[in-house]
């Protein structure tokens, strides 16, 4: 029995001095804590990386080389402005050339009304396979002379990409073609002026 209280009292002793040790031991000696997992970096946003990709800089450097814009989207405003807002002018424009007015002047709502196919490749626009829709003008030369400037009109812009479409365009000698006559376009009164130039009367 004393054997067993002398080894208890050895074992409190023990269990004491431990606990005394825990208690008193150096700040630095507790064990550090386990690192945080850092947060895996963000992913590079796309822009970043198209930007930093070299196409803009590829394009710009073989425009610069070949001497040519680059080619426009079809589907952008770059190209209405370029191409849609602007073909019906330079057509009607040009076959404004064939009237005159004066004694063959054609009813004020007469119109022709013409379908063809625009084509574009390699900067070079024509109009193709043309056909009339309706006409009211009865003077069978006036309108020959329409269709054939339509299909002789061909102009160029290097930022127009290779395109086909069916287009139409409706010509009216005396409404939409006036300003373009030459009667108009050289006109000098002091009325209003159709020649996009200011002019004074005298």
């Amino acid at each position: 029995m004393k054997k067993l209280l002398a080894l208890g009292g050895v074992a409190v002793i023990a269990l004491l001095g431990l606990i005394w040790y825990q208690l008193h031991a150096p700040a630095d000696a507790a064990p550090a804590p386990a690192p945080r997992p850092q947060a895996a970096p963000a992913p590079e946003a796309p822009a970043a990386r198209a930007q930093g990709s070299g196409l803009a800089e590829a394009a710009a450097k073989v425009a610069e080389e070949t001497g040519k814009p680059e080619k426009v989207d079809p589907a952008s405003d770059a190209f209405f402005y370029k191409f849609d807002d602007l073909q019906p002018a330079m057509l009607t424009r040009n076959a404004a050339s064939c009237y005159s007015g004066g004694l063959g002047r054609v009813g004020r709502n007469a119109k022709l009304k013409l379908a063809f196919k625009d084509k574009i490749v390699n900067g070079e626009v024509t109009v193709t396979d043309i056909k009339i829709v309706e006409s009211t003008i009865s003077d069978k030369a006036l309108v020959d002379c329409f269709v054939r400037e339509v299909q002789n009109t061909k102009w160029h812009d290097d930022s127009l990409p290779d395109w086909t479409q069916d287009d139409e365009l409706v010509i009216r000698p005396e409404r939409g073609m006036k300003k373009y006559t030459k009667e108009n376009m050289e006109y000098q009164g002091d009325g209003p002026d159709f020649t996009g130039k200011v002019v004074k009367a005298q």
